[in-house]
């Protein structure tokens, strides 16, 4: 095991304390150990039987979760406030990150100021919980609308709204400096792709990272997210109220199909009509392996 870097990574739980071990674990066999890990609790069951002991130092916060959301920005800002760290790395729950993970990332934030992030490769349903790396590469699949990384070093330049909060990475001291994530977004969605842009409007480039990849672990899903379709939209709605356009539309556009909202990409407003029926709901719920949608519309 290498010496501690200079990168904490930051990550969100809330009922997914199995996938929170898994990347820990991932953690442990890394090349670098990171600086420290801070995990925010945003209700669920307690992670601490997973966090165990390791050889790194954990810490856990707990985040006031007002219905069964995780609260995304507040969360992601709490967890980056805690960090000592001069760069951090923010993780979902659900990934698991490569043996090269944690020097990658910090070797790319040392040498230059950017909004960095590197593979991730999605897992299909039933990957062996014990699979080691050469497996999970073997099953991964990268998502097609991702900007792949070079096979070595660092490729400054990539689209930042390509960037999801699944996977990103930056010096502390730029996080502040940008102002963190809006809180002005609600549950999830749209707050990465924010942060993302107002990266780009301060100069700050996108850095894809070679040998930073992350294994994706399934999980059920929806597709569009009707669960969410109120939030999904107000967050929405505020993106486009900030920088003029429209994030999401794929998502937009399949809710609008069924009519359970009113907008379009040329609309300056959109408007939640209905309730997603229990039928639509059902349809929408996925727990199966979906085909990557063949627009960028949706987020990681």
């Amino acid at each position: 095991m290498g010496a501690d870097t200079g990168l904490a990574v930051l990550t969100l739980v809330r009922d997914r304390n199995e996938m929170l071990g898994r990347l820990l674990d991932g953690l442990d066999a890394g090349d670098r150990r990171p600086a420290e890990v801070v995990v925010a609790r945003c209700g669920g069951a307690d992670p601490r039987p997973v966090v165990g002991d390791r050889p790194y130092p954990v810490r856990v916060l707990e985040v006031d979760s007002p219905d069964d959301r995780i609260p995304y920005a507040p969360a992601r800002n709490r967890g980056a406030a805690a960090a000592r760290a001069p760069a951090i790395a923010f993780l979902d729950a659900d990934c698991i990150p490569a043996a090269g993970y944690v020097a990658a990332l910090a070797d790319a934030l040392a040498a230059g100021d950017a909004l960095a992030t590197g593979e991730v490769l999605y897992l299909p349903p039933g990957t062996p919980p014990g699979a080691d790396e050469a497996e999970l590469r073997r099953l991964g699949r990268p998502h097609p609308h991702r900007e792949r990384p070079p096979a070595e070093g660092v490729a400054l330049g990539g689209r930042h709204e390509l960037v999801w909060g699944l996977h990103m990475a930056l010096r502390r001291s730029t996080f502040h400096a940008l102002g963190g994530f809006d809180e002005g977004y609600r549950g999830y969605a749209g707050e990465d792709t924010d942060l993302a842009v107002t990266a780009r409007a301060a100069g700050v480039p996108v850095a894809l990272v070679a040998g930073a990849e992350v294994f994706h672990q399934h999980h059920d899903s929806w597709e569009p997210p009707l669960q969410q379709a109120a939030a999904t939209v107000a967050n929405a709605q505020h993106f486009r109220d900030r920088w003029g356009w429209w994030p999401m539309d794929g998502w937009l556009a399949d809710m609008a199909a069924l009519g359970v909202i009113r907008w379009s990409p040329t609309a300056e407003v959109a408007e939640v009509l209905r309730p997603p029926t229990a039928a639509e709901l059902a349809a929408a719920h996925r727990s199966e392996a979906l085909p990557f949608r063949t627009d960028p519309g949706g987020a990681g």
